[in-house]
């Protein structure tokens, strides 16, 4: 059996740890992956936990699940026939530790997008355990050189570094229509977001509108004023629409960001941005050229650019060009043939 791509069909079997109906990065990949690949011909197939559970870790609070039902679905899925098992974020304490554990005739791939997961101190205190559990995988992947520099130590071997994937088309059809003055946060609102570092900034634009997409604690909620629009949690596909109407989008996480998917899809969207310079912020806007880039933890140096960007009409157009130009190392089909380049060199 071939594929579009004029070869044979790769069966990829994908195993999620998150709960696939709450937005978030690793579920967003490991979807615009396994659609990509299937546009092309190749037969890419999901697990993801039916009864999640909420944990905090690395600053995230994220939905995974321990259910032993979701462990006997899994041992199902994982007896149907394919050719390649492909787990995200084996390590966390979910069922990505249960597919790599299984017995496998098929090569093994995982890949680790979060920095902060290997970094935390029980993968510390359990390294040797580590080391022994991944190396049943036969290549690993980092979702990003941050994630690759925690990762080299803690697993002491060299993974390679494929970014994640992204389905771009509908933000790069946008047609922009910005309102005057209005600046776009898209994201949840936990510390490390900087979403209460933001909030402090736009104290000091008095001209400037803020408009929040996300769930808001509400001691957040308490630091806003009458010039903050908070929409809640909204659907994915409605992002794009947001991203016409905003004059910019501001980034201030304080770290813990391995990469920023929003960023990128708002930089295909072309909204110019202002982000913190963190390194993985630094790699998503090609080492900040896409970017106005601000200290972290800093609310007056962001309300300064801020202001740079809000009042320069030039400057928001060249970021906006730019950041098109970065955000195109990320579509999906980039990405996937990636992938499936390694595929192939397993199978």
């Amino acid at each position: 059996m071939t594929g579009r791509t004029g070869l044979e069909t790769v069966r990829i079997q994908h195993v999620l740890p998150y709960d696939p109906t709450q937005p978030g990065g690793v579920q967003t990949h490991t979807y615009a992956l396994s659609r990509a690949l299937n546009d092309v011909g190749h037969d890419s197939t999901i697990f993801a936990p039916s009864r999640p559970l909420r944990v905090s870790l690395g600053g995230t609070r994220a939905d995974l699940t321990l259910h032993p039902l979701d462990a006997l679905a899994l041992r199902r899925f994982l007896r149907q026939p394919h050719d390649l098992l492909h787990i995200q974020e084996p390590l966390l304490p979910a069922i990505g530790p249960l597919a790599l554990l299984h017995p496998s005739p098929v090569p093994t791939v995982v890949t680790l997008h979060s920095a902060e997961v290997v970094a935390h101190r029980f993968y510390r205190w359990t390294a040797p355990l580590i080391r022994r559990l991944m190396r049943r995988a036969d290549a690993l992947i980092c979702a990003s050189p941050i994630s690759h520099q925690t990762a080299v130590p803690a697993i002491s071997y060299e993974p390679r570094i494929i970014y994640p994937c992204l389905e771009l088309a509908a933000f790069s059809a946008v047609t922009r229509d910005p309102e005057p003055n209005t600046i776009l946060f898209v994201g949840r609102d936990e510390p490390r977001k900087g979403l209460t570092l933001l909030l402090r900034a736009i104290r000091q634009l008095p001209q400037a509108k803020l408009v929040i997409a996300g769930p808001v604690r509400d001691s957040t909620r308490q630091l806003a004023d009458g010039r903050t629009t908070f929409l809640g949690p909204i659907p994915h596909e409605e992002i794009p629409l947001l991203m016409k109407s905003a004059t910019c989008a501001a980034f201030p996480a304080t770290g813990g960001e391995a990469l920023g998917l929003v960023l990128i899809e708002s930089m295909a969207a072309g909204v110019p941005l202002v982000a913190s310079d963190i390194p993985g912020y630094r790699i998503a806007t090609d080492n900040g050229d896409a970017a106005l880039l601000s200290p972290p933890n800093d609310p007056d140096a962001l309300a300064q650019n801020l202001l740079r960007l809000l009042d320069d009409a030039q400057l928001r157009e060249r970021l906006a060009n730019r950041g098109r130009e970065a955000a195109n190392r990320f579509d999906s089909h980039v990405i996937a043939q990636q992938h499936l380049d390694l595929y192939r060199s397993l199978v």
